[in-house]
This record gives C-alpha cells, structure tokens and sequence, in this order.
C-alpha cells in the first residue's frame, strides 16, 4: 500500500488592520470622490464642504452644482431632515447628475488619477525607507491586531 502523503499543518492567519494599508486605501478613496463628486473622503461622507459660497459647513443642495455629497444624494435637507424630493440632489439650473459627474471628471481627472497611480509606489518607497523604525512600531502594536 502506497504511503500517504502528509499535508502541512494549514497556519491560521487573522485579519489585522494595517494603518498605512488604511491611510493608503483613505488617500486613493478621496482622490477618487475628487475627481466624480468634487470633494474630499470625509466631505463625502459627512456633506461638510469647505469652500462654496455659503462659507463651511452642512449646506446640502446649495453649495454649487459640482460639489456632489452623499447626504445630498440621500436627500437629506439643510436641516438634517429627510426630503422625498431632494433625493439624488438638486443640481443648477440645467444640470443633471450626469452632467456634474462629468464635469467634475473634465475639471479633476488629470490629478486624481496621479494621485491614484502615484500613491502606492510612494508607500512601497516609504515601507522599504523607514523598515527599521516601522518594525519597532510593530513591535509596540503585537497582539493589538494592529499593524503598520
């Protein structure tokens, strides 16, 4: 009878959050909703711009037909309240959300996709620069399910 062969051991690996995989991925998403929607990640996601022309702050819906936010496009009013009909945003006068999007993407392709294609090769530059100081990091972060 033939012998059987003996698989290795399978190693359990965990998924632990890495802060520069993070900060990379945070840095790629807001060139991204840059270059669609004219704003930054956390504008994004919060509707906080900075910039129109009612100044910073919460102004879905009036802060320019090229500033695209996610509360906008949830509908959500000035007030914080729910609104049926601002659903999808309300654009200027003859614009459509397609007509922004492409826009935005005429006005911010160029830097948001150097941002994109240069952003990795400056972490992989910066992990091989900095291995000795980030291995101490990761000493610190053991058993955190953390990682650098």
């Amino acid at each position: 009878m033939a012998r059987r062969r003996s698989s290795k051991p399978r190693r359990r690996t965990t998924n632990k959050i890495s802060l520069t995989g993070l900060a990379e991925t945070a840095i790629i998403g807001s060139a991204m909703t840059k270059m669609f929607f004219n704003v930054n990640l956390a504008s994004f996601v919060t509707g906080v711009t900075t910039g129109s022309a009612s100044g910073t702050g919460f102004f879905p819906n009036s802060d320019g037909g090229d500033r695209i936010t996610l509360p906008e496009l949830a509908g959500i009013n000035s007030a914080g309240k729910f609104d049926a009909s601002r659903i999808g945003g309300t654009y200027g006068a003859g614009q459509t959300f397609t007509s922004s999007v492409m826009q935005n993407i005429k006005n911010n392709a160029f830097q948001s996709i150097a941002v994109a294609v240069v952003t990795p090769i400056v972490f992989r530059m910066g992990k091989k620069t900095f291995r000795k100081p980030l291995s101490m990091i990761r000493k610190g972060l053991k058993g955190t399910g953390v990682t650098v």
